[in-house]
């Protein structure tokens, strides 16, 4: 035997396979193996592997198989370690010979498995809604095992079968068992005369509509009559009878995102490639055609017959279009193929045939829940559609919903498809159930305000984010109906739940979404007070989400209409907010004085109306901006009243502002020299901030250690701190703060003795400064460049860009003395006449000149 593809031609005519049977099995084309046969071409690692499966190489020489057949191996190693195949004689089974591999289920097939092999599993029904491969897996189960039992493993189709009564009949011709006519015996009972001494497995496949009449208590009476008899079913409910073991089926594993198809194997995506290239034998996926395809398969939630009936579209339309189709209607999910039985040739069909054996009080409920998305809890269930404890178990049961934890429940996407449509039917049931699920869900986020600011921060996080999905329906559904009253008082929740998450984007989308309704139907003239107060709110919300992104003129000029809507409504619980925010936007772009006059006016609103939280984030950032930046008070001083500023955020428990808080103490202690103090303050500050996955938070931790380890020297330590911070704010969006650690981060590097690197990382960090006109921190960058001219001994030039540096009101605090350590020691490098020239070129350049001169040198 001199190659592989020899060796391969011989097993597959031994085995009597055609080259159409040998490639359906692999899920690979004709061409393709005749060509492995031939010698054209090497099989790739993913269809050597599916070929040693079909042809039943034994699992201790697969990976031998696999390297003769990738060439890494000579043909001889084949040949000493594999035995020529032989067709055995297997257990007697009418088991049906499937075409292709089975994909993605060896865990489902190995759990199977070992059930079938207990003793004490005697009835294993598995449980699942049409399509999602019940059946096939059953199938595969059932052969894993046959050797276990003696007298075969048998599989009984009972979809044709209109009764329970002819149940007994069809076992009885799967087994190959013929009736008595003489002695007038009873049919059932010789059945179990016939079985009672048989070790068999009988697969009773498609039994949900079997189960509405009496008699399906045969099953139980054939097991007490037939010890050695093993049951399993599959069935669109469970059979609710004693000793009955119940598997539930779920889709095939989706994978978040693929790149190759290798990375595919076992995953619904695999399904997809192996159905797509029986479609069509020229399909080929290329790396642009992967996000589509596994949008497909989270589409139809890893259901095998959604991806088939999708896959068989390839020969006309690309993956993309297919995915878009499906998301314009379920009715594209259909196949003509002539083989493919009836109930399976299309999604409606599947639906169709559970929807039917309904009641018509469960139909109502379930069309009702189809409002719901990414699943509900119980109390939602019952308080939008109607649908009771019993009435929720009842739907589980029929595979219709999944239990997806403590109280919590989902619906199959394409379920969820196929009851939305039939609702459409129902105009005035659709119109009210929508507006229920709206009300809820608005009410459930506005409630959950007080608890975000509370110690229950982490696990209220958790919950909304479970009910995003639902939140954003009911969002839409409120802009559509104009309903902000409702709108309004969710929106402390949605900016702490979007600010946290870092979910920037989809905010700004959904807030900009219900400002252009409400600025379209009222205006701002509009003497409708709820309105204007709504408006006012929205527009200080969708500020700060400005304020993340670094958008500062915008920002500002939201909140200015903001505050000129607000200030004549009397508002002060919203009032605070505008007023707050705007103080953080003013203290980030150099406006000190206007920031600190805010801060003392939110305040003192806060203090009036009771809002312990606001009055402790205004104590926070007034405190902050005093000591650091006008040092109006000792650092001492300032350390002391940080020090009960993180006292008071303890006493509230909200773990993101106790974080927040730290920050700032950590600060003050740094520029007091206790770094120790300071690095436990950020370590807490950390872990607070991972508890709750505050991104932003740990960006401002990371740069805080960063800092710490720069002002001890630990230049490489630094760093390594300032890169952790940058990659969470880059990830993010934040310019801002990117520009703002970029500085940072050059000082280190500096001192490490890259010069060439700084001065590139400074140049970063200030022109993404005036992009976003971020003054501070491209004043900060301008001592960078300084520092770099007096290494390099232009020293003039360097004390020109000092000047501007000290003389500019946005300067940091931390800039300034920065700054004039450094023109000190140039200074008395100088003659009088060159600090007094220097001096004189400063008065006579702007620092947007400056900074343009810069950019364009580097």
């Amino acid at each position: 035997m001199d190659t592989f593809g020899e060796w391969l031609r011989q097993q597959r005519i031994q085995l009597k396979l055609t080259h159409k049977e040998l490639a359906d099995r692999v899920g690979c084309s004709v061409v393709t193996i005749r060509k492995i046969e031939y010698g054209e071409r090497r099989p790739s690692a993913q269809i050597a592997e599916l070929l040693a499966n079909s042809l039943n190489i034994p699992p201790g020489e697969r990976s031998t198989f696999v390297k003769v057949a990738r060439g890494e191996l000579s043909a001889d190693r084949l040949s000493m370690a594999l035995k020529p195949v032989t067709a055995s004689s297997p257990p007697r089974t009418n088991l049906p010979i499937l075409p292709t591999p089975l994909i993605g289920r060896q865990h489902e097939v190995e759990e199977l498995s070992q059930l079938l092999c207990d003793p004490q599993c005697r009835l294993l029904t598995l449980v699942g809604p049409g399509g999602i491969g019940k059946t096939r897996l059953a199938i595969e189960a059932a052969a894993q095992v046959q050797e276990h039992f003696a007298d075969g493993v048998y599989f009984v189709p009972l979809a044709s079968s209109s009764s329970t009564r002819f149940i007994v009949p069809v076992i009885a011709e799967a087994l190959g068992f013929a009736f008595q006519s003489s002695g007038g015996a009873d049919p059932k009972m010789q059945l179990f005369g016939y079985l009672k001494k048989k070790q068999a497995l009988v697969l009773l496949d498609n039994l949900e509509h079997l189960l509405a009449e009496l008699g399906i208590e045969l099953l139980s009476e054939l097991l007490a009559e037939a010890p050695g008899v093993k049951l399993m079913a599959t069935s669109r409910e469970s059979l609710e009878l004693q000793g009955e073991w119940v598997f539930e089926v779920y889709g095939l594993p989706v994978p978040e995102s693929i790149d190759v198809e290798g990375s595919a194997q076992g995953t619904s995506v695999e399904l997809f490639l192996q159905r797509a290239r029986r479609a069509h034998v020229g399909f080929d996926a290329a790396p642009e055609d992967y996000p589509a395809i596994v949008r497909i398969c989270q589409q139809v939630n890893g259901m095998p017959l959604g991806i088939e009936l999708a896959a068989a579209w390839v020969r006309t339309l690309s993956s993309e279009e297919i995915a878009l189709e499906i998301e314009r209607d379920l009715g594209f999910l259909a196949a003509s193929g002539r083989d493919i039985p009836a109930r399976h040739r299309s999604m409606h069909a599947v639906f169709d045939h559970s929807w039917k054996l309904l009641a018509e009080e469960e139909q109502g409920v379930l069309l009702r829940l189809s409002v719901f998305r990414g699943g509900f809890r119980r109390e939602a269930a019952e308080a939008v559609a109607g649908a009771t404890l019993s009435m929720l178990s009842t739907h589980v049961t029929k595979s219709l919903i999944r239990r997806s934890g403590a109280g919590r429940y989902d619906m199959h996407e394409l379920i969820r498809q196929y009851a939305a449509e039939h609702l459409a039917e129902y105009p005035e049931v659709q119109s009210a159930t929508r507006a229920r699920h709206g009300r809820y869900y608005l009410a459930y986020f506005s409630q959950a305000d007080g608890r975000l600011r509370s110690s229950a921060q982490q696990e209220t996080l958790a919950e909304l984010t479970t009910e995003m999905d639902n939140f954003r329906v009911a969002w839409d559904w409120a802009v559509n109906y104009s309903e902000f009253a409702l709108i309004e008082k969710t929106l402390r929740t949605f900016i702490r739940l979007h600010d946290t998450r870092g979910w920037y984007q989809e905010g700004i989308d959904a807030l900009d979404r219900a400002l252009a309704v409400l600025e379209t139907s009222h205006g701002h003239s509009q003497s409708d007070r709820t309105c204007q107060v709504a408006l006012g709110h929205l527009l200080a919300t969708r500020s700060w989400l400005a304020y993340r992104l670094a958008n500062y003129e915008q920002a500002q000029r939201m909140l200015e209409l903001s505050l000129e809507i607000l200030y004549p409504l009397n508002e002060p619980h919203v009032l605070v907010e505008s007023i707050t925010y705007l103080g953080r936007v003013m203290e980030m772009t150099g406006y000190y004085p206007r920031a600190m006059g805010l801060y003392s006016e939110g305040l003192e609103i806060a203090t009036t109306i009771g809002d312990r939280w606001f009055k402790a984030v205004c104590l926070t950032l007034h405190t902050a901006l005093v000591g650091f930046t006008y040092v109006m008070v000792s650092l001492e001083i300032t350390h002391e009243r940080l020090q009960s500023v993180v006292a008071e955020w303890r006493l509230i428990g909200d773990p993101r502002l106790i974080a927040f808080g730290l920050d700032f103490l950590s600060r003050s202690a740094i520029r007091l020299g206790r770094y120790d103090e300071a690095r436990l303050a950020l370590e807490e500050n950390v872990a607070l901030n991972s508890s709750i996955g505050f991104g932003w938070g740990l960006g401002t931790a990371y740069r805080g250690l960063g800092i710490i380890a720069q002002a001890q020297g630990k230049h490489q330590q630094a760093v390594d701190m300032f890169h952790k911070s940058l990659d969470t704010f880059t990830e993010l969006g934040v310019s801002w703060w990117v520009a703002r650690v970029l500085a940072d981060m050059s000082w280190s590097i500096f001192a490490l003795g890259n010069d060439s690197e700084a001065e590139h990382i400074w140049y970063d960090s200030l022109r993404i400064a005036t992009d976003i006109h971020g003054t501070p921190v491209a004043l900060e960058a301008l001592v960078g460049f300084a520092s770099l001219q007096a290494k390099r001994e232009n020293m003039e030039y360097a004390l020109e860009l000092l000047w501007m540096v000290l003389n500019h009101p946005a300067s940091f605090q931390k800039t300034k003395n920065r700054a004039s350590d450094l023109r000190s020691g140039l200074e008395a490098q100088l003659t009088i006449q060159q600090v007094e020239a220097a001096q004189e070129r400063v008065q006579t350049k702007t620092f947007e000149a400056a900074v343009d001169e810069i950019l364009k040198q580097v």
